[in-house]
């Protein structure tokens, strides 16, 4: 029987005249679960949702049974975001910004870190601003295994990326959930790049979310 992960119960959105409905989807726990939708459609809007944004949501969303606004700060201690705006200290190499972030995470593994550093080749002597995107990418990726997240959320991480670089960055994804259960919520407006590696796919159109296991 799948553990749930995230439960999401008639949570729903609005500003600006825009109203967005997640309606009611259980999420379960170890598998890849696809964001899709046109620009602009509420992909990120979703996943601010889920990170518990938005203090005057309707409805709930749970993760691992805390409420998302709530408890927030027990959600995102969980939570891994890989994001173009996610801030590290750009002057530093990775193995730096170990030694300022680490001590926020209880669960700091640093062996893992290191071993998904190399794994992933991430150059230690460059800083990360210095880094290509699919590089930083990798480093999110990297710096997220080592606090081993229940959940992965992932923002239109391919975006712009070549085609060779995005196969070999899903196909790390796939690995990543086999050999941590991590669930991962990962967006994208190219609905063929999710069918790759998605297990569930949640479209967004006329802002409302329809949910579907992939076959």
């Amino acid at each position: 029987m799948e553990n749930i992960l995230i439960k999401i119960q008639e949570a729903s959105v609005s500003f600006k005249g825009f109203t967005l409905s997640a309606a009611n989807v259980e999420i379960p726990e170890g598998f890849i679960i696809g964001i899709t939708g046109a620009n602009g459609a509420g992909k990120s809007t979703f996943l601010k949702m889920v990170l518990g944004c938005f203090p005057k949501m309707n409805g709930t969303i749970t993760i691992n049974g805390y409420d998302v606004v709530k408890e927030r700060q027990k959600v995102l201690a969980a939570t891994g975001v890989i994001s173009e705006k996610r801030i590290f200290y750009e002057s530093e190499d990775a193995l730096k910004n170990e030694e300022y972030f680490s001590p926020f995470y209880k669960n700091w593994d640093k062996e893992i870190y290191r071993k998904f550093l190399k794994k992933l080749d991430i150059p230690l002597s460059q800083n990360i601003g210095n880094l290509s995107k699919g590089e930083r990418i990798k480093f999110q990726l990297a710096f997220s295994a080592a606090y081993k997240p229940a959940l992965l959320i992932m923002d239109e991480p391919a975006a712009g990326l070549d085609p060779v670089f995005k196969t070999d960055f899903f196909k790390i994804l796939q690995e990543f959930v086999a050999e941590y259960m991590t669930t991962i919520l990962i967006s994208d407006n190219v609905t063929e790049n999710l069918a790759q590696i998605a297990d569930y796919l949640i479209t967004i159109e006329n802002g409302k979310c329809s949910w579907k296991e992939i076959i």
